[in-house]
Parts: C-alpha cells; structure tokens; sequence
C-alpha cells in the first residue's frame, strides 16, 4: 500500500485502520503485522507532507500505536 499523500488520503486511511482494529482482535499477530504496516506507511506520508495531517488524525495514530504496543 501507498503512502497517502493528501488530507483526504491520510483521513480514509486513518478510518480504514480504525475499521480494521475495530473488527478484530488486537493480540491476533496477523492483523497486528497488517496494522503496523498501515501505521508505518501513515509515518512515512507523515514525514512527507505533515499538513495533510489533521491533529484528529495524529491522536488517532498515537492511540493505535499504543494499542499495538499492547
């Protein structure tokens, strides 16, 4: 997968991760190495154009890393 590169790209993918968490079991290791892929392609979009990131988008990328962490 790409990494967005517009505010409109960032935010469906924000929501396609959060879908994506939501239906399924955080400890499950393949949804938690499909999910860290998204976070990391959202990182590099991220240092490649911050202001496509809203700071809604930030929290909810902070959040997911956190979970993640478990």
């Amino acid at each position: 997968m790409k990494a967005p590169k517009d505010r409109a790209a960032v935010d469906a993918a924000v929501a396609a991760l959060q879908d994506r968490l939501a239906d399924g079991d955080p400890s499950d290791d393949a949804l938690r190495a499909e999910c860290e892929g998204g976070l990391e392609n959202l990182r590099a979009a991220y240092r490649a154009n911050p202001a496509a990131f809203t700071p809604e988008a930030i929290a909810a990328l902070r959040e997911f890393s956190e979970l993640l962490r478990g």
